[in-house]
């Protein structure tokens, strides 16, 4: 009997430690198990844990890259449309490069989104920071600009859960990129012009002596407001273990998918290009947007090329890049450099006339009644956005917080921009860049919409009355983040 008390005073003290012990309740990535029911699996997925995740502790001696990539697809809605998606015709991913000199870690990240707006770029930030450690100078998160993706912040605002789902996997592409760490044994950068073309400006003179935005034939245009940079340029990582990392950088203005699969999910362009290129190169891959802000990939110009759809310009983008692979030359690592900035951009305010003018479209429900279309051809607003957004700009100060930032290391550089940058003022800053490889990572940081260039401001236009701030504001900025990669390069970037 008294071992039998005994056996059972054991049970009742092992079962309960069990019982905790016990798997049932989550599987090891902390996710709900079958058994759970829809409200438990929603009680049971809060925010990441801070404790599991962290940079490794031995970081790779000498210069390091990572690669990791995670679909962030989910069930969004589409800024386009502003409508819920009814289906997927290709993932988006969130794309991360995680370098480390062996002291200092920085990361270029790339999601296939149309843009992230300024409150979940910063807290995108803060997470990869309360998480990792590493500052949000050593950090630049863009986006493809994808016109089948939703604009994290504000679309996205009508489907929390999705953006509960976004902050859960960001770190968990920095994570995967961070684990993933191999020495480089070499690295390689090329440049190449497309010769089959793949990007216009889409600004154009017209006969009547106007400029207009992606004009028709019937509109009788002239001439491109400016010929578009046609260089896309490549970094390429030789790891030691590891397949190699490749990086590509060029200016485009993609949104054909939005007509050719409607209401699906897709990253445009993006995602054949990087499947063509891993399969042609054997490598892990990942694309940035540059200075794309009046750049599209068809012209209205008769002879011209044009695109049924963005799958026929996936040729040219192969084709210019083993183009600059063929043409790459070994480069230089070192030490990362980092620089952040803030400059106090000035808006742009428009005549008091002007905005009470616009504000009684406002009022009479913009183009969606015939009283708002009848007072924009009144008024000679042209169209919804004129109208709009001289009413936003009358509701902001005096001045807004533009933030920069340019990672740095050897012969490599890389520049963030939170917002839709014209080529000029790209090749501006490339031109005058300090290093012999940089990249232009548009829309990170945030998204300010468009900032022309002083040619493109001063033709006015949709870009321009667009704008939130004033003329010179693109150069400005552009001047800035020369400054920021001399900045760079004085205190170290390379060997």
């Amino acid at each position: 009997m008294k071992k039998l008390i005994a056996l059972l005073c054991l049970l009742a003290i092992c079962l309960p430690l069990c019982a905790c012990a016990s798997p049932s309740l989550k599987n090891t990535e902390g996710k709900p198990a079958q058994t759970a029911t829809v409200e438990e699996q929603k009680q049971n997925t809060p925010a990441v844990k801070t404790e599991k995740f962290k940079i490794p502790e031995d970081l790779p001696e000498g210069f390091a890259v990572g690669y990791g990539i995670i679909d962030i697809t989910g069930k969004t809605p589409i800024s386009y449309f502003g409508g819920i998606a009814d289906g997927v015709h290709d993932p988006l991913m969130l794309t991360c490069t995680a370098v480390s000199d062996g002291e200092t870690v920085a990361l270029i990240m790339t999601a296939d989104l149309k843009k992230m707006l300024d409150n979940v770029s910063v807290k995108s930030l803060e997470i990869i920071e309360k998480q990792f450690g590493i500052p949000a100078s050593n950090v630049i998160l863009s986006c493809t600009h994808s016109h089948s993706a939703p604009d994290a912040g504000s679309s996205a605002e009508g489907n929390p859960q999705w953006m509960q789902q976004y902050y859960k996997q960001l770190p968990l592409a920095v994570d995967a990129a961070l684990r993933d760490l191999d020495v480089v044994e070499k690295a390689y950068a090329g440049t190449a012009n497309t010769e089959h073309p793949i990007g216009f400006v889409r600004r154009y003179l017209l006969a009547d002596g106007t400029y207009k935005m992606n004009p028709s034939t019937s509109d009788n245009p002239v001439s491109h407001e400016s010929v578009a940079d046609p260089e896309l340029r490549t970094i390429r990582f030789d790891r030691k273990n590891k397949k190699d990392v490749l990086l590509v950088n060029f200016q485009t203005h993609y949104g054909g998918a939005t007509s050719t699969y409607p209401r699906k999910l897709s990253a445009d362009f993006v995602h054949p290009f990087r499947q063509e290129a891993q399969k042609a190169y054997d490598c892990l891959f990942a694309y940035y947007s540059g200075a794309s802000g009046n750049i599209n990939f068809n012209s209205a110009i008769p002879g011209e090329r044009y695109y049924e759809t963005w799958l026929d310009a996936i040729d040219g983008f192969m084709e210019t890049t083993d183009a600059a692979l063929k043409a790459e030359e070994e480069i230089s690592l070192g030490k990362i450099q980092t620089a952040r900035s803030t400059v106090a951009a000035t808006v742009r305010h428009d005549p008091e006339e002007r905005v009470k003018q616009a504000q009684e479209i406002a009022d009479a429900g913009y183009d969606e009644t015939e009283a708002g279309r009848a007072l924009m051809e009144k008024y000679g607003f042209d169209g919804y956005y004129d109208a709009s957004f001289t009413v936003t700009r009358s509701k902001l100060g005096e001045s807004m917080d533009v933030a920069l930032n340019a990672i740095a290391f050897g012969d490599v550089a890389f520049t963030g921009y939170p917002y839709e940058m014209f080529h000029e003022n790209g090749k501006e800053v490339r031109d005058a860049s300090p290093y012999k490889m940089t990249f232009i990572c548009s829309l990170s940081l945030g998204a300010f919409g468009y900032i022309p260039s002083a040619l493109g401001y001063s033709h006015g236009g949709y870009e321009t009355y667009n704008c939130r701030f004033v003329g010179g504001t693109g150069e400005q900025l552009a001047q800035e983040s020369v400054r920021l990669l001399n900045e760079c390069k004085s205190a170290g970037g390379s060997k």
